[in-house]
C-alpha cells in the first residue's frame, strides 16, 4: 500500500493530509501547547489516534489509538537515528538511513519503507510510505508524524529549503530490494 503524508506548506498551525488509494485522513498539531499533541482523524472527522509528548527534554511520545491500544515512541539510538515504538506486546523499530530514507520493522521483519522529499516549501514536508497491506495504517502514520515532530521538521519557518538528510552513521543499510508483501508475488 502506498501512502502520502503531506504537511501543509503555509497554514496556521501544523496540519497534515494523509492519502491512500482508498481513503484520506488528516492530522492537526495543537497550537500553543507546551507538550506535543497531534490528533489524527478520518475523512469523516472520527478520531483515529492521539500522539502526545510525554517529556519536554526527551523525545518520548505516547501514541493512543482509539481502539484502546497504546504505544510509546522514543529515540533509541541518537547517533544512528533509531527509534523504537513499543506496546501491546509488539516492538517496532524505525531506522534512519543515508539521505532521506527510513525503514520500519516489526519484530525484526521489515513492514514498510519511507522516503522524505528533498525540497521543502514552508512547513511542507512530504513523506512517501510504502507498507505491507496487513500493517496498521494508523500506527505507522502516527509514527511518521512523531518522527516529523521529533526531528523539528514541523517548525520550519523558511520559504524553501533543500534537505540533504542523514549524512551520519546508520544502524543498518537500506534494503533496496524490499517491496510490500502484496507486490512480491
Amino acid at each position: 500500500m502506498d501512502v502520502s503524508i503531506q504537511e501543509k506548506s503555509f497554514s496556521f498551525g501544523v496540519q497534515y493530509i494523509i492519502e491512500t488509494a482508498e481513503k484520506t485522513m488528516h492530522a492537526n498539531k495543537k497550537i500553543l501547547s507546551l507538550l506535543t499533541h497531534i490528533d489524527l482523524f478520518s475523512a469523516s472527522e472520527s478520531l483515529l489516534a492521539t500522539i502526545s509528548g510525554e517529556s519536554l527534554l526527551r523525545s518520548i511520545y505516547c501514541i493512543q489509538l482509539t481502539d484502546g491500544t497504546a504505544y510509546t515512541f522514543r529515540r533509541e539510538k541518537l547517533w544512528k537515528g533509531v527509534f523504537a515504538c513499543e506496546g501491546e506486546g509488539e516492538t517496532y523499530h524505525l531506522y534512519t538511513h543515508k539521505g532521506l530514507r527510513f525503514s520500519i520493522f516489526k519484530n525484526d521483519a521489515q513492514i514498510a519503507s519511507l522516503q522524505k522529499e528533498h525540497v521543502v516549501i514552508g512547513n511542507g514536508n512530504t513523506y512517501d510510505l510504502r507498507m505491507n497491506p496487513d500493517a496498521s495504517l494508523v500506527l505507522l502514520t502516527s509514527m511518521v508524524l512523531a518522527l516529523n515532530t521529533v526531528n523539528g521538521d514541523d517548525d520550519n519557518d523558511s520559504t524553501v529549503t533543500y534537505d540533504f538528510g542523514n549524512i551520519g552513521p546508520e544502524d543498518r543499510a537500506f534494503d533496496e530490494t524490499w517491496r510490500p508483501s502484496d507486490e512480491r508475488a
